[in-house]
C-alpha cells in the first residue's frame, strides 16, 4: 500500500487504486457514517411518510365513530367511539418537514367503554415488503418517525403481518412522548415473524398507532413479540389521549427500512409521492372531491347524442376501483351529469361501468343530450388495502 507521511501528523495522502477492499476492516465503514454524506434513496417503504399529499381534504372535523381515509392519503382513521375529533394535514412539523398529520380532541372521554379505541392505521401491499425478508427471524427492520403531542407518557405502535398476505401474528412496541410540546424522533427495530409474506398486492404489514383504548386491549402483558393477536395484550400501556379537550398528537417522517438502523428520512418530491398515493385513490378535479363543484371530468355532447366517455386510469391502479360519482355543480342528487346539454340542469341517468384498474366508461344510460354543448360530472375512483 503506497502512502505518503506528513510528518508526525498521520497520512498526508493515498495513492490512486492502493486500498483495495480486503485493506478495509469490516466494522470500519457503518451504516451511519454512509448515510450522514450518501443518499441512500429508495429505502423507506411508506408512501406519504412526510404527510405531503391529502387528495380527500385537509381538515376532518367531528371525528367520533369511523374507519375510513379522511384526510392523509394512506392513512386510516379508526375510532370507536373515544371522543370527538378534527384530523388535520398540519403546517407544524420539525425541521426539514412541511407538514404532519395531526388529531385534535374536541370532546373528550376520560373514562372509554372496555371496547373504545382509537388509532392510526397505514398498510403496505405484501409485494412492496419482500426485501424484509419475512421468514427469517435473524432479518431486520427498522421504523422511525417524528411525534409531538401534549400529553406525555407511553403509546403503542402495533405491527401485524396481515392475514390476506402473511400469519396474521402481530407484535406491538412502546414508545415514549418524553416532552410536552416538542417534536421528538422515535427509533423502533424489530426482527421480522417467521411466517413468509406473500408476495402480491393484498395488504401485506400493518402498522397502527394507538391513541386510546378501553380495557378489552390494555387487561394483559403486552405482545413484545410475534404471535397470534391477543385483544388483551395488544395496547397495554397507553395513554388516554381523549382524556381532555385540545390534547393533540402529530406524526410526521414515518420511515420503514431494511436492517437494524434508522438512516435520515427519505424525502420524495410530492410528484412522486402523489404518483405513489394514485395507485389506491384516484379523482377528476384538484381539491375536495365532493358534490356541487366545478372541476370534474368534461365533455362536449351533440344534441340527442348520450354523453360518454373512456376515463383512463395513471398510474394502473392497484385493482379494480370502487367508483363514486358526484354532480359537478348546484344542488343536483349526486352523481348527476350537469351542463349545457342538459339546458344548463342536470340529468339523473348517468353511470360508471366497465372499470378496470386502467380505464372505465362514463355515459348517460343511453338518454341523450337537449341540445349540443357541454357537460360535466365528478368522480372518484378508489382501490385501497
Amino acid at each position: 500500500m503506497a502512502v505518503v507521511i506528513n510528518g508526525t501528523t498521520g497520512i498526508d495522502k493515498v495513492q490512486d487504486g492502493s486500498i483495495g477492499t480486503a485493506d478495509i476492516a469490516a466494522d470500519a465503514i457503518t451504516t451511519p457514517k454512509i448515510a450522514d454524506t450518501v443518499n441512500l434513496g429508495r429505502r423507506n417503504m411508506i408512501i406519504n411518510g412526510a404527510m405531503q399529499v391529502a387528495q380527500r381534504s385537509t381538515s376532518e372535523t367531528g371525528l367520533s365513530g369511523t374507519n375510513s381515509y379522511k384526510t392523509l392519503d394512506r392513512y386510516t382513521t379508526y375510532i370507536s367511539s373515544l371522543g370527538t375529533w378534527t384530523q388535520s394535514r398540519d403546517t407544524n412539523a420539525p425541521a426539514g418537514f412541511g407538514h404532519s398529520l395531526k388529531m385534535l380532541c374536541t370532546t373528550a372521554d376520560a373514562s372509554p367503554a372496555s371496547t373504545n379505541r382509537m388509532l392510526i392505521q397505514t398498510k403496505i401491499e405484501g409485494q412492496d415488503i419482500q426485501s424484509l425478508g419475512f421468514g427469517d427471524t435473524s432479518n431486520t427492520y427498522t421504523v422511525s418517525f417524528y411525534v409531538k403531542s401534549n400529553v406525555t407518557g407511553t403509546y403503542i405502535l402495533e405491527q401485524y403481518g396481515d392475514t390476506a398476505s402473511a400469519t396474521g401474528n402481530n407484535i406491538s412496541t412502546a414508545y415514549t412522548v418524553d416532552t410536552a410540546n416538542t417534536w421528538e424522533r422515535k427509533t423502533i427495530t424489530l426482527n421480522v415473524d417467521s411466517g413468509a409474506m406473500t408476495s402480491d398486492n393484498t395488504s401485506g404489514l400493518v402498522l397502527s398507532f394507538w391513541l386510546g383504548s378501553g380495557t378489552n386491549y390494555t387487561s394483559g402483558t403486552l405482545n413484545s413479540s410475534w404471535a397470534s393477536p391477543s385483544a388483551g395484550n395488544r395496547a397495554v400501556g397507553q395513554v388516554n389521549l381523549a382524556s381532555a379537550t385540545n390534547n393533540y398528537w402529530q406524526i410526521t417522517g414515518l420511515q420503514l427500512e431494511v436492517g437494524d438502523t434508522a438512516t435520515p428520512f427519505e424525502h420524495r418530491s410530492f410528484g412522486e409521492e402523489l404518483a405513489a398515493c394514485q395507485r389506491y385513490f384516484q379523482k377528476s378535479k384538484t381539491g375536495t372531491p365532493t358534490q356541487n363543484s366545478f372541476g370534474g371530468h368534461q365533455i362536449h355532447v351533440a344534441s340527442g347524442q348520450d354523453p360518454q366517455s373512456v376515463v383512463y386510469l395513471h398510474p394502473t391502479m392497484r385493482t379494480t376501483p370502487t367508483l363514486t360519482l358526484y354532480s359537478a355543480h348546484g344542488s343536483g342528487t349526486s352523481g348527476q351529469w350537469y351542463g349545457a346539454a342538459f339546458n344548463n340542469g342536470f340529468s339523473g341517468n348517468a353511470r360508471a361501468f366497465g372499470q378496470s384498474s386502467r380505464q372505465f366508461i362514463l355515459d348517460n344510460t343511453d338518454v341523450g343530450a337537449n341540445t349540443n354543448g357541454w357537460a360535466e360530472i365528478g368522480w372518484t375512483a378508489e382501490s385501497e388495502l
